[in-house]
């Protein structure tokens, strides 16, 4: 499976379009073609995720108990995004509504997150880049996990 790596600016234009960086691109194409699912989990960012590995998102979804407030949370917020298309410039249609309530627009950063893309405010990545480091917690978290 491909992964997506690194963080590289972007500019979400007046028609709401977001021009993917040539590395990230390609790699969209090749490894899953040109449709996404774009959604938030958080207020935030915006994610991208190619709509093959999307639909296996929606299949654990699906597996998890349906009532338990954090999967139907889940399930409230991601239903805000909608399945686009990248066009032959490699760009993506933000849609309008979802621009709105995670605030983005103008000068942003895509950045790969394994298994998707991440849309974020500049200025959002660079304080967030700003903030302390990890704390001893989660350290400690990361080192059971053997990272």
């Amino acid at each position: 499976m491909e992964r997506f790596r690194g963080g590289f600016p972007a500019t979400i234009d007046a028609k709401g379009r977001v021009k993917l960086p040539a590395k990230l691109r390609e790699q969209l194409d090749e490894g899953f073609g040109r449709e996404v699912y774009v959604c938030s989990f958080f207020p935030h960012e915006l994610r991208v995720y190619p709509l093959p590995v999307w639909e296996g998102v929606e299949e654990h979804l699906l597996a998890k108990p349906g009532m338990k407030p954090a999967v139907l949370k889940l399930i409230e917020r991601v239903n805000y995004g909608q399945q686009v298309e990248m066009d032959d410039q490699g760009r993506i249609l933000i849609p309008a509504l979802l621009r709105e309530m995670v605030d983005v627009g103008g000068e942003v950063v895509v950045s790969g997150r394994i298994n998707h893309l991440a849309v974020t405010r500049r200025d959002r990545a660079a304080s967030f880049l700003e903030q302390p480091s990890l704390t001893d917690e989660e350290l400690e978290e990361l080192a059971e996990l053997e990272l």
